[in-house]
């Protein structure tokens, strides 16, 4: 278990809480336009859930090691992993 004051990957960054409310709101913005692709539904999730953690305790609680490496990632950080591909995708499928 890692206690990660950065955003995924264990990557720092100076003023992540405002880099992830700021994201939410872009992400929101795009939700209300995009209601079809379900990958921002858990790009919103997903980093609303780090952003609560953030808020509440300072940082986010990273407890599943990434195969064969050092780095750790949670359920939430999964959640915008798969809602990135999933828009990609859908995006790439669009353009077809």
């Amino acid at each position: 278990m890692v206690e990660n004051t950065g955003i995924s990957f264990g990557i720092t960054l100076p003023g992540v809480i405002m880099a992830e409310m700021l994201s939410l709101v872009i992400i929101g913005i795009l939700l209300i336009k995009n209601k079809k692709n379900f990958g921002w539904w858990f790009l919103m999730i997903g980093g609303g859930l780090n952003l609560g953690e953030r808020l509440l305790y300072g940082r986010v609680t990273d407890y599943w090691p990434i195969f064969k490496t050092r780095i750790y990632n949670n359920i939430n950080d999964y959640l915008i992993f798969i809602g990135l591909i999933m828009v990609i995708l859908g995006k790439w499928k669009k353009s077809k």
